[in-house]
């Protein structure tokens, strides 16, 4: 299967020396990407460079829609992107209603219709205006805009910002409804790990502008199994099987390099962990 997107060594660096380096990494249609990392490790940088609101130093960009490939973000190309962005704002005086009417003139392929029914399935007022949303109204209105003008890929910033539960959850329905075709993509960053682990189907880790982590996330919760041990334990166990560990209060935890065989090895089963807690060790556990 053609990949919808392709990024070959990716480097945009800040005069402060922050940036992101020699990111690469491919996107197949009908799947979710989700990017992680800490504040400043660079997802906001690779996410502008996508979405052409910061243009990149080296490397290459290339989306394939329709048997076209483009090698740089032109305009026309936006068409097929849906952006949701925190920073995304309107006037306060304009209404979803406005709003509809200008996108029409923005984007070629703009469904009134859809939007009006994205609008009434996130329950947000067509005739409120802006000036009114909460965060999480706001949120509503840009995902709404993004599903409706036929993007083939949506770049999602912080997508659920602001989003209680109810809506979250409809959120996720649409995502996961936008990728079933098959035939589009959706790149991801998010703070709530638990709606990363929900929705994303692929995972990268950037850390300090590097991507230290591209894996489908099911293979990366599988190869980085967690265990919890005891001092005494701990003694008993050879440093070269394990790749992190991190020492707490009443216990210690670590990845090791081969799950498997670490089991039959010191018969020790290893804990439920989710992705949250699985990053949380790799991004702070210590080498061993």
């Amino acid at each position: 299967m053609q990949n919808i997107l392709k990024v070959n060594n990716l480097t945009k660096i800040y005069d402060t020396g922050r940036g992101i380096r020699n990111v690469s990494f491919e996107l197949q249609p009908g799947t979710i990407l989700g990017v992680i990392g800490l504040n400043g490790a660079g997802k906001s940088t690779l996410i502008s460079c996508l979405t052409g609101f910061l243009k990149w130093d080296s490397g290459n960009i290339e989306y394939n829609f329709s048997g076209t490939t483009h090698n740089k973000i032109k305009p026309t190309l936006l068409n097929d992107l849906g952006i949701v962005s925190s920073d995304y704002g309107f006037p306060g005086h304009f209404t979803a209603k406005i709003i509809s009417r200008i996108m029409s003139y923005t984007y070629k392929n703009w469904d009134a219709a859809k939007f009006i029914q994205t609008l009434d399935h996130l329950e947000l007022d067509y005739n409120l205006k802006t000036s009114k949303y909460s965060t999480g109204m706001k949120t509503k209105l840009a995902i709404a805009i993004a599903l409706s003008h036929n993007a083939k890929i949506l770049v999602l910033d912080e997508a659920t910002r602001g989003l209680d539960v109810k809506a979250s959850s409809k959120v996720r329905a649409l995502l996961h409804a936008f990728v079933e075709s098959g035939e589009n993509a959706i790149i991801l960053t998010s703070h709530i790990m638990g709606e990363i682990e929900r929705l994303s189907d692929e995972i990268i880790l950037i850390e300090d502008g590097d991507v230290q982590l591209n894996s489908n996330k099911d293979d990366l919760l599988h190869q980085h199994q967690i265990f919890t041990i005891t001092s005494k334990q701990l003694d008993s166990i050879e440093r070269s099987d394990i790749a992190k560990i991190r020492k707490e209060d009443h216990a210690i935890y670590i990845i090791a390099k081969n799950p498997k065989d670490f089991y039959e090895k010191y018969n020790i089963e290893s804990i439920h962990s989710t992705l949250e807690r699985v990053i949380e060790l790799l991004l702070e556990g210590e080498a061993a």
